[in-house]
């Protein structure tokens, strides 16, 4: 959690971090941060990358619950490579 305390992701709007289980509690707290999450699909199931936002979850789906690869595929808003988006900051570890 002291990830959230760094100026770089308070700043941050857009943050992409990898679907891999270790890094859940990072894609947690970026949707529990009001910051949009971008992340690889599960086996590029629909399309390259992601996107969620809490306040794009329909009323009683938990945060925790969107942040796994179901919760991806299922929450999720599909991007392709030739979409434009802009990324703030990119979590790796």
């Amino acid at each position: 959690r002291r990830m959230t305390t760094l100026p770089e992701f308070q700043s941050a709007k857009m943050v992409k971090v990898n679907p891999d289980t270790p890094q859940k509690a990072v894609r947690m707290a970026v949707l529990e941060g009001g910051k949009t999450l971008l992340t690889p699909q599960p086996r590029l199931r629909t399309g390259f990358f992601s996107i969620i936002e809490k306040s794009s979850l329909p009323k009683g789906v938990r945060v925790k619950d969107a942040c796994v690869s179901v919760g991806v595929v299922k929450y999720g808003s599909p991007i392709g490579l030739n979409e434009s988006y802009n990324v703030d900051l990119v979590v790796v570890g």
